[in-house]
């Protein structure tokens, strides 16, 4: 499986026996629907299980991983000082969205510490939405992008320096997979003149809270893991801050700004 890491996320495919077992969760009958606890505007959404954690196991603990200790801090940290512990992760729920044409996700967010979107199907491409007479004559041609929006800048003179990452979708794409930070900003733009739906599975990656602490322990237990959730999230946003100064001032040199 093929991997590229590009800016904040991991780019990368899922291989036939790992798309396999997303088709068979998507086909369970009885699902929940999901649809209240999301920002999306579509009218299908429904919750689906990963059977004895195979998925996190096999596909997210590894990305999962290399995004945490990607920063030097965390690493050193739990790996060299070994002040404590290190964390361990659980995914926490995972759904499937059926968008049809005209429907949209808003600018947002996830809880937790990291998400991903896998593309499942894509019955359009985007050259072709991107000639529909609503978008051939724009300056900026959107329909049924995937796009990531974070700030460029993190002092108060660059606040505005919003920088986007566009994902023009085919069905070449079926298969692949972004892993991101939770709180990465992004949003997903409609598409146009086809019958068939988009499909996608996403998720969200949260700190591990074992089943054995004691219903009467529990809100503390989550209190101090949402504490340390917290600081790690801090460090993690610092070190990040740190990362896109540096790309900025490279841009810089080779003229790309």
């Amino acid at each position: 499986m093929m991997q590229q890491q590009k800016e904040l996320w991991i780019d990368t495919r899922l291989n036939q026996e790992e798309m396999d077992y997303l088709h068979t969760a998507i086909s369970e009958e009885n699902k929940e629907s999901f649809l209240n606890k999301l920002a999306g505007n579509i009218s299908k959404s429904e919750k689906i299980k990963d059977k004895d954690n195979w998925f996190y196991k096999t596909i997210l603990k590894k990305h999962t991983e290399k995004l945490f200790y990607r920063e030097n801090n965390n690493y050193y940290k739990y790996h060299v000082e070994n002040e404590t512990s290190p964390p361990e992760f659980e995914m926490y729920e995972m759904w499937v969205n059926y968008q049809k044409q005209h429907e949209f996700n808003p600018l947002h967010s996830h809880g937790g510490f990291f998400s991903f979107v896998i593309f499942m199907k894509i019955p359009t491409h985007w050259k072709e939405q991107h000639a529909l007479p609503i978008s051939v004559n724009s300056n900026s041609p959107n329909a049924s992008d995937f796009v990531f929006v974070w700030s460029g800048g993190k002092d108060e003179q660059e606040v505005e320096n919003v920088k986007t990452h566009h994902f023009r979708l085919s069905s070449e794409d079926e298969g692949r997979m972004l892993f991101f930070p939770a709180w990465l900003k992004h949003q997903v733009y409609p598409f146009y003149e086809c019958e068939e739906e988009r499909i996608t599975i996403s998720g969200n990656i949260y700190l591990h809270v074992p089943k054995s602490v004691k219903k009467q322990e529990l809100s503390g237990g989550v209190y101090e893991d949402k504490k340390k959730m917290l600081k790690i999230m801090e460090n993690s946003v610092e070190v990040t801050k740190k990362e896109l100064k540096m790309m900025k001032k490279e841009r810089e040199k080779e003229g790309l700004n």
